[in-house]
């Protein structure tokens, strides 16, 4: 069947930039390897796909 999604319990912090109307946030899963970027003011985010740490070279 499909694969099970990580729940991206395991985050890593990469580190922050500034915008016009705040912070954005960005964060790794320690276990998918997904970036996840929180936008300013809690108006959502982004998940950007990764590879799994363990078919990193």
């Amino acid at each position: 069947m499909g694969e099970e999604r990580c729940r991206h319990e395991e985050l890593e912090f990469l580190g922050s930039q500034r915008t016009e109307g705040g912070e954005n946030l960005y964060f790794r899963c320690k276990r998918c390897g997904d970036v996840i970027i929180i936008l300013p003011g809690g108006k959502g985010g982004y998940v950007v796909r990764g590879l799994k740490p363990s078919a990193r070279q």
